[in-house]
């Protein structure tokens, strides 16, 4: 049993029950966060939280149909429950493998519409400080989904962008609230970091005309791109965090980080603050550790049978790892179309191996889509997305990602291409033949 919290400071701390069941967590908190108590056996399942400073919050539950909170802060946990078990309801219910695209974007948008219902009905039961603060995170979760959904499914349903786009998509910008108050917010935050960067960009492609080449556009002239029109269209402390943004995904995704070195300069220039240009020398220190011919982190994790495994145990031979989760639509797109035929190609080739690092929350849900996608090779399970320990040492920001390491132990390339492009069967090819 673990409890997690994402403060930022508080590490998730295993925890073992007593002979009653019970046991006891305690931490300081700053200000309101959210988190989950979690557990593997004997049954599976996880509880949202949301405290704040001052709570002493006891909950009583099977982890199966039975949960009951009391204390200080049990109506902002009960609430909270509902509130997750409404927004898990309506999304297992959108399949886009199963209805017209239009349906899918208004079920979605109903289901977002039913979450802000649902805490604005309930918002007199609840602290100020937890009404705030689930309202910004749904919506801008939401909003967040909006931006990259049409991308996502263009990939796993194996369609151009421009065909994917519901009406209106290019207006998106109407509905962000630019407020500097917000970037305290952690889901405010990443969306202004992250996805509105994003956004810029694929609205840009579309005023060139050139959508369509979201996909296929060099990851340089993607965070290029961005970059410039982060600068012309965004303004203030709002602009400084998503450049930081930026150049911090260079920085996780370059072959050569050295060649990211004008970025910072240039962050520096228009205005990045000390703690950021610190942040930035330390991705870079960081990745300088993952880049061609460095040795990789080491790790042991289980595989889906329960044995420990780990990178020293393929000595001797190519290994091409794949970083993926169920959720995540190119990650299975490639694992349908792309990884069966470049198997194929080396299939009696005993010295490549195949690693595939799953970063998802949910063993049974790992489980569920290896099954799936009947995927071949050896799989382990990583749990905690980007912040998971591994996802953390490969400096893994989004997925799928793709690194091929030597026969001599070392990295060959950290972001390889994925398994559909052509290219990836010349460069394992040509790793089998350096010793």
């Amino acid at each position: 049993m673990w409890v997690s919290l994402d403060d930022g400071k508080t590490e998730p701390q295993k925890l073992k029950p007593d002979a009653t069941g019970m046991f006891e967590f305690s931490t300081f908190l700053e200000r309101g966060t959210d988190g989950r108590v979690s557990i593997d056996n004997p049954v599976k399942g996880s509880i949202p939280l949301y405290l704040e400073p001052g709570d002493n919050l006891l909950i009583r539950t099977d982890f199966k149909d039975n949960t009951s909170f009391s204390g200080t802060g049990a109506e902002n946990a009960g609430v909270l429950k509902e509130l997750m078990d409404l927004y898990l309801a309506n999304y297992n219910k959108l399949d886009a493998t199963k209805i017209p695209l239009n349906v899918l974007y208004e079920q979605n948008e109903q289901m977002n519409k039913a979450n802000l219902d649902f805490l604005d009905n309930n918002k007199s039961k609840v602290s100020k400080s937890f009404y705030d603060h689930q309202r910004t995170k749904f919506y801008y979760d939401a909003l967040g989904m909006e931006v990259i959904m049409p991308y996502l499914l263009s990939q796993g349903l194996n369609k151009k962008f421009s065909e994917t786009l519901p009406p209106g998509y290019m207006d998106l910008m109407k509905k962000v609230k630019f407020s500097e108050a917000l970037l305290a917010h952690d889901t405010y935050n990443r969306f202004v970091r992250g996805t509105l960067p994003v956004f810029l960009r694929f609205r840009r492609l579309n005023q060139l005309g050139q959508l369509d080449s979201a996909s296929t556009l060099p990851e340089a002239e993607k965070r290029k791109m961005e970059y410039e029109q982060v600068k012309e269209h965004l303004s203030g402390k709002i602009r400084s965090l998503a450049l930081f943004g930026i150049v911090n995904n260079m920085l996780l995704s370059a072959k050569d980080v050295n060649q990211c070195k004008d970025y910072i300069k240039q962050f520096a220039a228009d205005g990045g603050s000390k703690e950021q240009l610190a942040e930035l020398q330390r991705v870079y220190d960081q990745a300088l550790k993952l880049s061609a011919g460095a040795v990789p982190p080491p790790f042991t994790l289980n595989d889906i049978n329960g044995k420990q495994v780990s990178l020293k145990d393929f000595a001797g031979k190519v290994i091409y790892i794949d970083f993926w989760a169920s959720w995540c639509s190119p990650c299975r797109y490639e694992m349908k179309n792309g990884s069966p035929k470049l198997h194929a190609k080396l299939a009696n080739n005993k010295d490549v191996i195949f690693l595939y690092i799953s970063i998802d929350d949910s063993e049974d849900k790992w489980r569920q889509a290896i099954a799936e996608d009947k995927i071949e090779g050896i799989h382990l399970l990583s749990k905690g997305g980007v912040k998971s320990v591994v996802a953390k040492a490969f400096n893994i920001s989004g997925i799928p990602r793709y690194v091929i390491i030597g026969r001599d132990g070392k990295i060959i390339d950290n972001d390889a291409p994925r398994p559909s492009q052509d290219i990836t069967y010349d460069k394992i090819i040509d790793a089998l033949k350096s010793e």
